[in-house]
């Protein structure tokens, strides 16, 4: 490098951490303890002091993380965040402040996007007013701020500088670039899963352009970009390897994800400084901001026009002619952004057609892992940033050069603006006091009460992340793919000291119960009566009561039976105690284990003269005998739902049978209820504490055994309901498979 382009380079890069700065304030302001919002950036803080604490220790066991007991390779259910992690260390060593490490992990792959949009634009030739101003809309767009929680879904960089050596090698033929080209795709891995297959789309896509222009010149040299891809894939297997086989045994996949509309595409963050909230609607997750910018939008336009036009001006000196990178540009950018609107393309409320995401989401490994189609808007910000740089090229070699350099320094800050949201948590010396005595003291697992609620799950993040001051096992975690165990524990941990939390704790090794004294309690039975409009306290308190969730009335009982035993109680500050008025530490005393209940015994039996009827949802899916389908309550339980079986004459029914999978829903208490001939419908089970543990032994079994067995011993029936019982709630409404009826053998 020669000594200008070493300054150049630093001069960018000098400009590029102004923007780091202005994009993330307040939390640039206070980078050791504050994040975005808790939810998400907890959990790449939690993740960052993982990967540092685990990796330097014992790097065979990475993802054997220490939430979500009693699953193995928890950090398979989530993207691993690997290398952003390791980057940080010596600041996690320096100062045991993950929060901070975290922060600085941000801003560098911040910096490396913007690094990597510059570099692609000077490998197309574009001077370095343009290459700057392309690596700056890609690292500090809209989308990408209200991304930044997500530390694996801004860390994209390596994607760019891919495709910079992909270009050098098609171009030129050099080994090297092949090589680097499948390196900097390693690197990518390593840091974010989700952008190793993103960016790998648009390799593909970038070759296959290539090879239609010139197969002649791309198709030789195939094979050696063939050989490197395969020795990177190979490097990366021990990083695969784990994901491979947890998704074999949880059953990844997921159902075809909403987009967003074209409109989001012109809607800002509603803290932007220069247009103050515009557009729909957005959000901080899902249905985000992706603004492009009124600028980099004319000056991209700008170059398409010249280059339809077929205008000729001073070529630079680029590895690829503006005549065909920038209609290449353009395509890309289209083809992302209408791959990000999801399963529709829609505007303003209006569907205009399918998305051509769904044939990603059918015919292309990985994408049924996806959950959110609209982060392919990201890479898409890439393509507009290219064009936007040769629209300020072209104003330069017009003469304006002073207004190139003024329009290139608006293009980012036209999407500054504070964060919507920001949060200062406790570090060091404000840890609180419980999470010292953790450290200090033996626990085989630690669960935490009262649970936040299926409606909160986000806030278990702050579980995860005062785990990483101790690092011993707790059944806690907010994760991409939620194991079904850990959601049942969610629910029994709940009804903390009740006989059934207890007995399943016991079961599963769970020693250590955490008590925050003063943290709500019942928001999901709370939102249920607001939803049904009631809202007198006492229906609240009397459904806490039959939901055993009552905490702080049960615990002195509890107690005095020699259940549980208070081990330590601390009281202070409110630094030292975080939203709570007290928290107290709990040891689960040994007690006789209780029988699970029994399983039915026969085999199913399925007559198409029986009638179906549910309040909500197609019974069918639950009746068709294909466990990839099901029937769907798609929200939030009000109560009154009911899934229903008339047969068509008596019936011995041996029981009813609930087969589940990992993203299967059910009330948190409901009950099973049959038609007597000659006496109507009557109750014949209920979700119990035997039925607790039934489902907890299989689960810790396997997997692929999980169900609900009710027993119904063979009486003569002629119909069977499910119905949601008076206390029972399910976020995430009711999802099954199958309801199967099992007659005698």
């Amino acid at each position: 490098m020669t000594p200008r382009h070493a300054r150049e380079t630093g001069v960018a890069l000098a400009l590029y951490a102004v923007l780091v700065f202005l994009s993330f304030l307040p939390q640039s302001l206070r980078p050791r303890d504050t994040i975005a919002y808790v939810g998400d950036s907890l959990e790449s803080v939690y993740i960052v002091a993982w990967n540092v604490h685990q990796f330097f220790r014992s790097p065979a066991h990475l993802f054997d993380a220490n939430v979500l007991f009693p699953h193995a390779r928890a950090l398979a259910f989530t993207d691993h965040r690997l290398l952003p992690s390791l980057a940080v260390a010596p600041v996690q060593w320096a100062t045991g402040d993950p929060v901070l490490a975290t922060n600085v992990a941000l801003g560098l792959v911040s910096l490396l996007a913007a690094m990597g949009g510059r570099r692609l634009a000077m490998v197309l030739g574009l001077p370095p007013v343009a290459a700057w101003a392309a690596g700056a809309l890609y690292a500090f767009h809209t989308y990408q701020v209200n991304e930044g929680p997500r530390l694996n879904i801004v860390a994209h960089g390596f994607v760019a500088f891919a495709l910079a050596e992909l270009v050098l090698y098609l171009e030129t033929g050099q080994r090297r670039r092949a090589w680097r080209t499948a390196g900097f795709m390693l690197l990518q891995g390593l840091s974010s899963n989700y952008h190793l297959l993103y960016g790998a789309l648009v390799i593909a896509l970038v070759v296959l352009g290539a090879l239609a222009l010139r197969p002649r010149v791309v198709a030789p040299r195939l094979p050696v970009l063939g050989a490197a891809a395969l020795a990177a894939a190979l490097l990366f297997a021990p990083i695969a390897a784990p994901y491979l086989r947890t998704a074999r045994e949880q059953g990844y996949v997921r159902e075809l994800g909403p987009g967003i509309g074209l409109e989001h595409y012109l809607s800002t963050s509603p803290t932007n400084l220069f247009y103050g909230a515009m557009g729909t609607e957005v959000r901080l997750q899902q249905r985000g901001p992706h603004f492009v910018g009124f600028l980099s939008l004319g000056l991209a336009l700008l170059a398409l026009a010249e280059w339809a036009l077929r205008r000729r001006h001073h070529a630079e000196d680029g590895a690829v002619p503006p005549s065909i990178w920038v209609p290449a540009a353009g395509a890309l950018a289209l083809v992302l952004v209408l791959l990000s609107l999801g399963p529709d393309v829609t505007a303003w409320g209006h569907r205009l057609g399918p998305g051509p995401y769904r044939l990603l989401y059918r015919w292309v490994p990985g994408f049924q892992l996806v959950r959110i189609p609209e982060r392919l808007g990201l890479l898409a910000m890439l393509f507009v940033g290219l064009l936007a740089g040769r629209g300020l090229c072209l104003l330069e070699t017009r003469g304006a050069r002073v207004g190139a350099v003024l329009l290139a320094a608006l293009i980012p800050l036209e999407h500054v603006g504070p964060l919507a949201v920001s949060e200062r948590v406790p570090v060091g010396r404000r840890v609180p006091e419980y999470v010292g005595w953790l450290a200090a003291n033996p626990a085989h697992a630690i669960a935490e009460v009262p649970i936040h609620g299926e409606g909160l799950v986000r806030e278990e993040t702050e579980e995860m992340y005062f785990s990483a001051y101790h690092f011993k096992p707790i059944i806690h975690g907010y994760t991409a793919y939620p194991p079904l165990l850990s959601r049942l524990l969610r629910r029994v941990a709940a009804e903390f000291p009740s006989e059934t939390a207890l007995q399943t704790f016991t079961r599963l090794g769970i020693d250590t119960v955490v008590v925050h004294h003063g943290r709500s309690v019942g928001g999901d039975l709370a939102r249920r009566l607001r939803d049904t409009g009631q809202r007198s306290p006492e229906p609240f308190r009397r459904l806490l009561r039959l939901a055993d969730l009552d905490l702080e009335s049960r615990l002195p009982g509890a107690v005095a039976t020699r259940r549980i035993e208070r081990l330590a109680r601390f009281e202070g500050a409110p630094a030292h105690l975080y939203e709570s008025a007290a928290d107290e530490i709990y040891r689960v005393l040994p007690a006789a284990a209780h029988a699970p209940a029994p399983f039915p015994r026969g085999q199913r039996r399925l007559d198409p003269a029986w009638h179906y009827r549910t309040k909500i949802g197609d019974p069918a899916p639950a009746a068709d005998g294909d466990p990839a389908t099901s029937w769907r309550v798609p929200r939030f339980l009000l109560g009154d739902e009911f899934f229903e079986i008339t047969f068509d004459r008596p019936l011995r029914v041996a029981g009813v049978v609930l087969p589940l999978r990992r993203d299967s829903a059910f009330p948190t208490r409901f009950r099973v209820a049959g038609r007597v001939p000659g006496r109507g419908w009557m109750e014949l089970a209920r979700l119990d504490e035997a039925h607790v543990l039934q489902l907890v032994d299989r689960l810790r079994g396997d997997l692929g055994r999980a169900a609900l067995g009710f027993d119904l011993g063979g009486r003569p029936l002629e119909g069977i309901s499910l119905l949601v019982d008076e206390a029972g709630t399910s976020f995430d409404g009711w999802s099954l498979p199958e309801v199967e009826v099992w007659t005698p053998e």
